[in-house]
């Protein structure tokens, strides 16, 4: 996968940078809480938390999302 293929998904991705969490979870084909749950379990792709606190915004840089699909997917 390339960042490409992530804008193709959608196309106002295209002049995004980074993806929230809706988004990221739509690309990954998971639930918004199933993100969650990969970050306080550790895995899943690396995101920046903007703010601290609950409050705070999960942001995911679209190359962190192609970064994490290509060294988790395997093809048989």
């Amino acid at each position: 996968m390339e960042i490409s293929d992530i804008d193709a998904i959608d196309p106002s991705f295209k002049t995004l940078v980074c993806l929230n969490q809706k988004q990221t979870a739509q690309i990954l084909g998971v639930s918004s809480s199933s993100l969650e749950n990969w970050r306080s379990a550790g895995i899943g792709p690396s995101y920046k938390k903007i703010n601290s606190g609950k409050r705070g915004r999960i942001l995911y840089t679209k190359s962190s999302i192609v970064e994490f699909l290509n060294n988790t997917v395997k093809t048989v």
